[in-house]
């Protein structure tokens, strides 16, 4: 199998045939907590005034981060944790915006990607199960800010490609997530939930992949996807 990786939204933008979009702290971790809520649909947006629109369009829950930080009007942030905290959200529909996660992943269908999917530690098996058999394979790290490396999202990419070929070490690449700089400095910002970190370095802590798909409106959803 042919691995192709790259960084970011502009990345995103250059992929083609089957991709993974990987963004671990946070975005990836907390649309998978959504989706083990019931959330239903799980819309993706690339702006926040787009994702108010449909959220109005919708009764959607605003979920969502502008540079790390929860807008004022939104109902959740970009948090695993928060969302965890969440009553039940079965059939509810939620819209999420992030600055790398959903904006590369909607990058990449804009580029005529298909199948899409969105990924983190969070469901690294059940990702790995949904692509086995595809080649090639273009692996992207969403990035800080869906412009710079991110190092969580490249450890998780390195988790995928190794576990595609028999030798991925997930206990391994947890501890090295968790011990991160970007981990220290999640736990260490005023504005992130002291439990997200935790959380994100679960490895499969779910059983689902996250397929991106149009709906026939032509909006973007993200739902869970079991072989």
């Amino acid at each position: 199998m042919q691995i192709v990786r790259g960084i970011g939204i502009t990345g995103a933008a250059a992929s083609s045939g089957t991709v993974v979009v990987i963004d671990t702290f946070r975005a990836f971790t907390t649309a998978a907590v959504l989706l083990s809520k019931g959330a239903d649909p799980l819309y993706l947006s690339a702006d926040l005034d787009h994702a108010r629109a449909l959220a109005a369009t919708t009764g959607a829950l605003r979920c969502g981060e502008d540079r790390g930080r929860k807008p004022a009007d939104f109902d959740l942030g970009n948090s695993p944790a928060e969302a965890l905290d969440r009553l039940d959200l079965t059939d509810r529909p939620v819209v999420q915006r992030t600055t790398a996660g959903t904006r590369s992943v909607i990058a990449a269908l804009g580029a005529g990607a298909e199948p899409v999917f969105a990924a983190s530690l969070v469901v690294v098996t059940a990702t790995v199960d949904a692509i086995a058999g595809s080649d090639p394979v273009t692996i992207i790290g969403a990035g800080t800010h869906g412009v710079e490396r991110a190092e969580e999202d490249e450890l998780t990419a390195d988790l995928i490609e190794d576990t595609l070929s028999g030798i991925g070490d997930p206990g391994g690449v947890a501890n090295a997530v968790a011990r991160s700089a970007a981990a220290r400095r999640l736990s260490a910002a005023a504005w992130a939930h002291p439990g997200d970190v935790a959380i994100a370095t679960d490895v499969d802590r779910f059983d689902f992949a996250m397929r991106a798909e149009r709906t026939p409106q032509g909006w973007i959803a993200l739902r869970a996807h079991r072989r």
